[in-house]
């Protein structure tokens, strides 16, 4: 203390102008983490909630086959057609895998269905499809997060995948 009044009145002035930069610095870092936060908790609602509506669809389909208004092989066909057709927050599209992992349905790369996935990994060397069914297995569902490219392009990037099990098929 006894430094700083010793200081001129423009040092003081600068010092605290300078404190008072930093101080702002500070708290626009802080306020930035906290609003990646919750920009980050907003996109996992969204998209928990998008599967909520695709998982309904295929409950739907279940529940006709149950009643008997459908075949079971019809209402799962009808259910993949649905789901595959549809979309959220522009182009991003769901998939279905059951829990071997094998790919039952996917809207993008159809290469994929009807093979086991249990080997695939992301760039990171994480098994995409063996976390999937591990979410769901001790879960029921959860987030994963990966890299895999959009569509249209052969660059990963980051994902957040929410997966949900559905027990009757």
């Amino acid at each position: 203390m006894i430094a700083f009044r010793q200081l001129s009145v423009s040092r003081r002035l600068g010092w605290l102008v300078g404190s008072a930069v930093l101080a702002m610095l500070v708290l626009v870092a802080i306020l930035m983490v906290s609003e990646r936060s919750l920009i980050l908790q907003e996109r996992q609602a969204s998209v928990r909630q998008a599967v909520e509506t695709a998982h309904g669809v295929i409950a739907h389909f279940h529940a006709q086959a149950s009643k008997g208004a459908l075949t079971e092989d019809e209402a799962k066909q009808r259910a993949m057609a649905a789901v595959r057709a549809l979309r959220y927050s522009g182009n991003e599209y769901f998939w279905i895998n059951d829990m071997q992992p094998k790919v039952v349905m996917h809207p993008i790369v159809a290469d994929l269905e009807g093979k086991d996935q249990s080997q695939r990994k992301d760039p990171t060397g994480k098994y995409l499809y063996m976390e999937f069914v591990k979410v769901v297995q001790k879960d029921g569902a959860g987030f994963v997060d990966y890299l895999w490219p959009k569509p249209g392009s052969d660059v990963p990037v980051e994902k957040a995948a929410y997966v949900k099990g559905f027990a009757p098929w």
